[in-house]
């Protein structure tokens, strides 16, 4: 079974990699990542790391930001 995080953020990149008008191959070469990583990310297969996710967002012109709620409650 997929976690749904991966498969929204997954979501998420395809969505913005189309409003590039890049292709998954675009991306990879990019992004320094194989094609078929970009496909596993994309099919929410892939756990990224912060380094992939990163790449990927300068590729896309985006930003990473990472929110923590607080967990103490």
């Amino acid at each position: 079974m997929k976690d749904q995080s991966r498969v929204k953020f997954g979501k998420h990149v395809a969505r913005l990699r189309r409003q590039s008008m890049l292709t998954q191959e675009q991306l990879a070469a990019m992004a320094q990542l194989k094609p078929i990583t970009v496909v596993n990310i994309e099919d929410g297969r892939f756990n990224v790391s912060f380094d992939i996710i990163n790449r990927i967002a300068v590729v896309l012109g985006g930003e990473l930001k990472i929110v923590l709620n607080d967990l103490s409650e």
